[in-house]
């Protein structure tokens, strides 16, 4: 886990953990981009303990919820102060670090820990230090559990999700599944690779993939992904990467292109485009010969769109700024539209532990009225054919989300109905079967919901 790091490096990696965590909570900054500040902060930095930053990183807010309990247990109710932030940040990286099987068994790790809390400039807090400490390793999560009356609530801190979030999942999904849901969101997905076949040969994607040492397997479904099951160099620092053989992007997202199934001339509205994964999978699988009308409000993003499109050598993307909660009026109407709707996340919890700490019931609804929006402007420009149809997804896995606006468009539109998938992978929904739901726990990719829409025949 740390063979060859020194008891100074200990130390810098837990100081750095915390400035980045404080980084990211006092910018609401994503950990992705907080991540980005590293280089600069780091003083004597390798990629081991890169990577022991960015582990330690990502578990620290993962499991957030029951070590700001354990902070409030052993250090807060004791005071009379509120505890200064990045002290608090410290803090909260010593408590993962000493409840953490990876971690606490290491006599090592545990004395830069000791040496940290035993560095704090707070004279009101030296006092706790030891204690501290001795508390934290003598801790038993189950007997911790037991004391927790609530079931939710217990069950949220025993997987390190909001509570509200536990209780709308065994409302629609019921007990057990809800568990296994939980769980998935606290494991590592498996990387995915996109591959540039507009641009390479499959073949020879493949023999520089393993010439770089890159291990991979072949996926079963989808002819242009690739499951990574290790490699020598980072992915995005070998030249395969650089050079845009191919595009690291979900096996779950990349379904939902395939599912589109864009034809060559076919007009296409991608309504959420940026940043512009799905977009220039789009035009890839449409060999680069039709159009694509790529929407989104945000700048920024769509700066990001831009570039990858420069970056594929695309040339039937048509980016542009507009904002589709106004209902658009374009003089053509589309083949085919995809609305990847902005949502909560909520299936994406494993390679963004920060999301789930950022949403709320009543954010999850002002997102249901927002996709709803959405859905049901982009509708009035479908072409009115039997050939022409709409896919809705989200990376969400939160009903509020997924059936109940489509359960609302189709109360609304009364002349859309669902359609079936000619690929499926997943589960069906609860509530509409001709819809498919992908679970990380089953399909380990991360959670989307699908769901294809077109006129009635």
């Amino acid at each position: 886990m740390s063979q060859g790091i020194d008891s100074k490096t200990r130390l810098l990696i837990i100081k750095n953990t915390a400035k980045i965590i404080l980084y990211y909570q006092k910018n609401q900054a994503s950990l992705r981009n907080a991540m980005k500040i590293f280089p600069i902060i780091w003083e004597e930095g390798n990629q081991e303990n890169y990577s022991q930053v960015h582990q330690l990183v990502f578990e620290t807010v993962r499991f957030q919820n029951i070590i700001n309990r354990l902070i409030h247990l052993y250090i807060q109710k004791r005071i009379n102060f509120k505890i200064p932030t990045y002290i608090r940040d410290l803090l909260r990286v010593v408590t993962y670090i000493l409840i953490s099987d990876t971690y606490r068994t290491d006599s090592e790790w545990i004395q830069a820990c000791k040496q940290i809390i035993d560095n704090i400039k707070h004279p009101q807090l030296n006092n706790l230090s030891t204690n501290f400490i001795s508390n934290l390793l003598d801790w038993d999560k189950d007997s911790y559990l037991l004391l927790i009356q609530d079931n939710e609530e217990r069950m949220g801190v025993e997987f390190a999700h909001p509570t509200w979030l536990v209780r709308d999942y065994i409302s629609f999904y019921g007990l057990e599944t809800t568990k296994r849901i939980l769980q998935s969101g606290n494991l590592n997905l498996p990387l995915y690779l996109r591959l540039n076949l507009l641009h390479y040969d499959k073949s020879e994607i493949l023999e520089i993939l393993s010439s770089e040492e890159v291990e991979f397997k072949s996926d079963p479904d989808l002819n242009d992904v690739i499951k990574v099951l290790s490699w020598k160099i980072p992915i995005p620092r070998i030249d395969s990467f650089k050079n845009n053989l191919y595009y690291i992007q979900n096996k779950g997202s990349a379904l939902i292109s395939h599912i589109i199934d864009p034809k060559p001339h076919e007009l296409i509205l991608d309504a959420c485009a940026a940043p512009g994964g799905k977009t220039t999978h789009l035009a890839t699988l449409q060999r680069d010969s039709g159009r694509i009308i790529a929407i989104d409000n945000n700048k920024r993003r769509m700066k990001e769109l831009k570039t990858k499109i420069e970056l594929f050598n695309l040339k039937s993307i048509d980016p542009l700024i507009s904002d589709l909660r106004i209902r658009p009026n374009f003089r053509s109407r589309f083949d085919k539209i995809l609305v990847d709707a902005p949502c909560s996340g909520s299936g994406t919890f494993s390679s963004r532990p920060d999301s789930k700490w950022r949403i709320d019931r009543h954010q999850t609804k002002w997102l249901s009225d927002l996709q709803y929006t959405l859905l049901s402007n982009v509708s009035t420009v479908l072409k009115e054919n039997s050939e022409s149809f709409i896919i809705y997804s989200t990376c969400s896995l939160h009903p509020l989300e997924n059936e109940y606006v489509i359960q609302r468009f189709l109360q609304n539109f009364p002349n859309f109905e669902l359609k079936p998938q000619h690929i499926i992978i997943g589960v069906p929904s609860p509530k509409f079967p001709l819809a498919q739901r992908l679970f990380p726990h089953i399909t380990q990719t991360d959670g989307f919901s699908i769901f294809k829409l077109g006129w009635k025949v």
